[in-house]
């Protein structure tokens, strides 16, 4: 490998990855139980969401990403398989919160492959973390018989909201923005140390 070859490892491993996490824990809320094994509850979660805000930085945190939604639950008790009328309990839970999606610059790999010509090898996008969230019940209704009904754990909507898989979602509906934004972040990077290096961009495929 060339002296600059290393010398641009050397700057791209300089970059540390940018961590912004805030994690929430609750303590859970236990609903009472009904007894019976022909008793039982029927659950119905429905998420609704938009993202209101993306900010491109130039950081390994590739994008900010303001993300705001509504979840609804819907629980219901059941009587041998069969809805028990009024027992119903829907829970409306707002939350807004900003996500950090990027790269590890760590696993960032480049090659010569001729002179004055590279190859960037960028790992696959993750999420990273997230800030400033914030969750409240915007409405909830309960029928004349929802007392049959364990009340909605709004700790367990939360964490749904949160989890590895939901947040996910937001680095494969965004996989345009953020490769165009590591080209423009690596690219230019090398640019400053030679604006007539010749890069090629290969990007690690997603699950």
């Amino acid at each position: 490998m060339s002296s600059i070859a290393k010398w641009i490892l050397g700057i791209l491993g300089g970059f540390a990855l940018l961590v912004a996490g805030v994690f929430l824990a609750g303590t859970s809320l236990v609903g009472s139980m009904l007894g019976g094994h022909a008793i039982g509850t029927e659950t119905e979660t429905v998420n609704t969401q938009v993202t209101n805000a993306i900010d491109r930085t130039g950081e390994v945190a590739l994008m900010s990403l303001g993300v705001q939604g509504i979840e609804r639950r819907t629980d219901k008790a059941t009587f041998f398989g069969m809805d028990v009328p009024g027992s119903e309990r829907a829970l409306f839970l707002q939350y807004e919160f900003t996500g950090k999606l990027g790269l590890d610059g760590e696993d960032v790999r480049i090659e010569q492959t001729a002179d004055k010509k590279y190859t960037i090898r960028i790992p696959k996008f993750i999420f990273i973390g997230f800030s400033d969230p914030h969750f409240q019940v915007a409405v909830e209704n309960n029928g004349v018989l929802s007392w049959t009904t364990p009340a909605i754990d709004t700790t367990d909507m939360t964490n749904r909201i949160l989890s590895e898989e939901s947040l996910q979602a937001h680095v494969t509906s965004n996989r345009e923005p953020l490769t165009e934004q590591a080209e423009a972040f690596y690219g230019g990077i090398i640019a400053g140390v030679d604006p007539d290096i010749e890069l090629d961009f290969q990007f690690d495929a997603q699950d």
